[in-house]
């Protein structure tokens, strides 16, 4: 797939957070909301739509198990196209029926719809491809060995600083 028909997606060190607690899955969302903001991809508020969606139609963004894809529609507080990774070790409990506990939180911002779905196709890709990704994920013990993880398996999105 050539570089220009790739979805820019900003990703880097500064986007993971390892090791990580929640109680709820609300303070997960938040904590992979926070990242987006804090690195310019969202403004502030962007969390807050993340946790309405999921109290709207409930933990369908528990899309395998240990996985929590967390997104919200283009909207005005999106400002790049940006992608967060949070691991619990300890799991959160997200209330779906097959899927708990989650161990890793990925969040997503995107500018536009074709986007928005070419971001969670490219994720859903990656799974089908190797199962085993998450769990490779929530082992991660350096932000840059999940950096790099996801960008060897995530080809069909260009994760940059």
């Amino acid at each position: 797939m050539s570089s220009d028909k790739r979805i820019q997606v900003h990703f880097d060190e500064q986007l993971v957070r390892l090791g990580s607690r929640a109680n709820t899955w609300q303070e997960a969302v938040t904590q992979s909301g926070d990242l987006l903001v804090q690195a310019g991809c969202a403004r502030q508020g962007y969390q807050r739509r993340l946790i309405n969606v999921i109290d709207r139609f409930g933990p369908y963004m528990v899309i395998a198990p240990n996985l929590a894809l967390v997104h919200a529609q283009p909207g005005p507080d999106v400002v790049r196209n940006g992608l967060s990774a949070v691991t619990f070790p300890d799991g959160v409990n997200f209330e779906h029926p097959h899927f708990d506990p989650v161990g890793l939180v990925v969040g997503i911002t995107t500018t536009n719809s074709a986007q928005h779905l070419g971001v969670i196709a490219g994720v859903a890709t990656a799974l089908e491809r190797n199962p085993d990704l998450v769990v490779s994920a929530v082992r991660s013990t350096q932000p840059q060995d999940l950096v790099a993880l996801l960008r060897a398996e995530l080809p069909m999105l260009e994760l940059h600083h």
